[in-house]
């Protein structure tokens, strides 16, 4: 906290985890189906899948008839299974080069705020020698991460305006716009660039080097 105290004068850069730093969709599709039996949903054919990323979570939940009220529980329990799969995972290609560039310009502040479990985040973070990251936040919101966002920007005394939030789907960039935040969308991830246009974010990157343009480095 102190180290964010005394360099808030720098843009804070604020990152959604999984299909944002971590290539994560194939992993979530697996934990998906191997619960299904256990939450009654039907199973998803991994044909399938590029057609649901043009899909809002609610739209998706709506599609598999998944209950509201049971979205938290297969959440949680979701990531408690995917805790042993992490080292699999690998960032993006080009991610880790773009970020270490962008970390070591000392211009900005980076963290990390996902609705995953901390401890797999740590987990890959260590797997990949990857320590920009002043802190991961974490979240266990599916629908709206706004309330999350607002309490960041407020613990730290930030200026919305200074705040840019990077995700990978429609959630994240409704929950940081309705924060006062900018939203920088990244097609990479799991949703499509077509459902990201919807929304309309401020920013919308089909490539890790496009972060550059956002945040010189020099």
């Amino acid at each position: 906290m102190f180290n964010h105290l005394m360099n808030k004068q720098r843009t804070t850069i604020l990152f959604d985890f999984d299909g944002t730093l971590a290539e994560t969709m194939m992993l979530i599709h697996d934990v998906f189906n191997r619960l299904s039996g256990v939450y009654k949903y039907r199973h998803m054919p991994e044909s399938e899948i590029e057609e649901l990323r043009h899909l809002s979570i609610r739209e998706f939940i709506e599609r598999f008839n998944i209950p509201v009220w049971k979205v938290p529980l297969i959440a949680i329990h979701a990531r408690r299974m995917m805790h042993d799969e992490m080292d699999q995972i690998q960032p993006p290609a080009g991610l880790v080069d773009v970020l270490t560039k962008i970390h070591d310009s000392e211009n900005y502040l980076m963290d990390i705020l996902t609705s995953n479990r901390p401890k797999n985040v740590f987990r890959f973070l260590a797997q990949h020698q990857i320590n920009w990251f002043d802190e991961v936040e974490s979240t266990h919101a599916i629908l709206s991460k706004k309330r999350r966002v607002e309490k960041y920007i407020r613990l730290r005394g930030l200026d919305p305006d200074s705040l840019y939030y990077i995700g990978d789907t429609t959630v994240d960039v409704e929950s940081a716009r309705h924060a006062g935040a900018k939203t920088v969308a990244v097609s990479w991830g799991l949703n499509t660039r077509e459902a990201l246009e919807k929304v309309n974010p401020d920013y919308l990157l089909d490539h890790p080097r496009e972060l550059l343009d956002i945040f010189p480095v020099v």
